[in-house]
């Protein structure tokens, strides 16, 4: 029997009508040679033959405890009352998509219906489609929806079989029981211990917390203290969505020259384009911004939920670009050291006291009181080679994301090919023009490699030997 974790209850607990817990995947399509102008009608078709797997098959059931879940199988699923199709105005480009992507990512799904909606857009130039699917993130996380969208398609574009993101992780294998049989002395046991464990580290945690905000030693940044109010507004079911693209190659050397991972530099050029934003906005930044960074805790195969929301301070403010990077691999480099010492449970637990006091922070309206974090910022995964969707090349694949409670801006970070693709969500009545953030972005790449190679000189200037001049080797 399927079953809710309690990061997925909590989705469904934190879930209001400004706060829709809805993910996606965006899809373009560019259609085969000789596909014709029926070609979307084809796709429908092919897709209506699929069936309906996991998690995507699952209802939602009353749980034991009102306002908790359970989850039931449903074999029997109809796709297509759950497809909807859409017709682009005459000229639509990808900004008019994304306006209506928009539109339809905030509106909740009825939870006493299936918990998808595939959506199909025609009238983007040269006949593409784009293919919009919709979940609630109670069912599936960042990670399960990459793997779910890898048995959807192919690097061969004269692949027959046909496929439909409803599909799901039909091919996945089954989680197998272990340890003591449920409900045995054993098992009890077992329950007793881990929770003894998560309460101690839950305490050491917290010890750390206090030990770093007092500054005598590592660990994670204290929450709710040290984040800029800035990038705030109001709840509302407004959004925009922004995109950019980075050359892989490039943010990879970034990488090796700074000694840093890939994430850390894409976290670097996100903290240069947030604090340029707001800056020009004139609200100076006098701490660095934080982030919120989910982190994978586990890899069972399977669909549901198994991070952590960990709180990531950025770079100085007015601090160079190369200052940046080092500032964000020490703070990324405190959290994995946290991460190795600490159990899944209390990382967690922490994780949902954190985001469900900023759920009651902004659901009480005290806007005044500090924030959690100013972004979330998260790397799922990607694609490496180009791949087809039922025949059709996926031009663009892209993932739509949950603006968080007491949040503005949601960034998700995906790669496809040799590119790397940030796509920013956020509430329009805090920043209503995102695609200057996204285009703020692209800059801060070059930005950041011009500073690094100029440090690096600096560092071989200052420990070359002295040389004495011409002058003096004559005398």
């Amino acid at each position: 029997m399927p079953k809710l974790s309690p990061v997925d209850q909590a989705f469904f607990l934190l879930e209001t009508k400004q706060r829709p817990m809805n993910i996606g995947a965006l899809l373009v399509l560019v259609p085969p040679n000789g596909a014709g102008s029926k070609f979307a009608d084809r796709l429908v078709r092919t897709m209506l033959t699929r069936p309906v797997g996991p998690p995507f098959n699952y209802r939602l059931k009353p749980g034991p405890v009102k306002g908790l879940y359970t989850l039931a199988t449903d074999e029997h699923m109809d796709p297509a009352p759950q497809t909807r199709r859409h017709r682009l105005p005459a000229g639509a480009d990808r900004q008019d998509l994304f306006e209506h992507i928009c539109r339809i990512h905030v509106k909740p799904l009825p939870r006493d219906r299936p918990l998808w909606e595939q959506h199909v857009f025609t009238g983007l130039p040269g006949r593409r489609v784009a293919l919009y699917f919709k979940t609630h993130h109670g069912l599936i996380d960042g990670i399960g929806f990459i793997r779910g969208l890898n048995t959807m398609i192919t690097t061969s574009p004269t692949a027959k079989m046909p496929r439909a993101m409803w599909e799901g992780l039909r091919n996945a294998p089954a989680p197998v029981a272990a340890g003591p049989a449920p409900g045995s002395l054993a098992a009890w046991i077992g329950l007793a211990a881990d929770a003894r464990r998560t309460s101690t580290d839950m305490l050491r945690l917290v010890w750390h917390l206090g030990l770093r905000e007092i500054g005598l030693g590592r660990g994670l940044s204290t929450p709710f203290v040290r984040t800029p109010n800035v990038l705030k507004a109001a709840p509302s079911t407004h959004r925009v969505l922004g995109h950019c693209k980075l050359p892989l190659a490039q943010v990879r050397s970034i990488a090796r020259r700074g000694e840093a991972k890939v994430n850390d530099v894409l976290m670097t050029v996100l903290d240069m384009a947030m604090s340029r934003y707001v800056e020009e906005r004139g609200t100076p930044l006098d701490r660095p911004l934080v982030a919120d960074m989910p982190v994978v805790l586990g890899d069972d195969g399977g669909a549901g939920n198994r991070i952590t929301i960990l709180q990531v301070p950025l770079g100085q403010p007015g601090a160079a670009p190369a200052q940046r990077l080092a500032d964000v691999v020490r703070e990324t480099g405190q959290v994995k050291q946290e991460m190795r010492s600490l159990a899944a449970g209390a990382l967690t637990l922490y994780s949902i006291v954190q985001h469900s006091i900023a759920s009651t922070i902004e659901s009480l309206g005290l806007s005044q009181l500090p924030m959690l974090a100013n972004a979330v910022i998260s790397n799922p995964a990607g694609l490496e080679k180009r791949v087809y969707f039922n025949g059709a090349e996926v031009e663009l694949a892209l993932p739509v994301s949950v603006v968080a409670h007491h949040q503005v801006l949601n960034i998700t970070v995906s790669t496809y090919i040799d590119k790397v693709h940030v796509t920013f969500i956020a509430l329009r009545e805090a920043v209503p023009d995102v695609q200057r953030l996204a285009d703020y972005t692209v800059t801060a790449v070059t930005e950041l490699e011009k500073d690094l190679a100029r440090s690096k000189r600096r560092k071989s200037a200052s420990r070359a030997p002295n040389r004495p001049s011409k002058r003096a080797a004559v005398r």
